[in-house]
């Protein structure tokens, strides 16, 4: 069985409030706008690993349990 390396990897980007578009820097410092779902077609029906990574955690706003 082959094995794909198909990778896709958006550095710095902002996730958008109702979690459907990324904002990000390209390398030609344009501001981009791309739909999550555009980025995942390529891996549809595929086997993926899916990893997200907060960039800082100061503006993680973590509920207590005192709320």
């Amino acid at each position: 069985m082959a094995s794909s390396k198909l990778k896709l990897t958006v550095k710095a980007g902002t996730l958008s409030e109702d979690c459907n578009t990324i904002t990000y820097t390209d390398e030609n410092d344009m501001e981009q706008e791309v739909k999550v779902a555009d980025l995942l077609t390529s891996f549809k029906n595929q086997v993926i690993d899916f990893t997200v990574a907060l960039k800082t955690d100061e503006e993680l706003d973590v509920p207590s349990d005192e709320e």
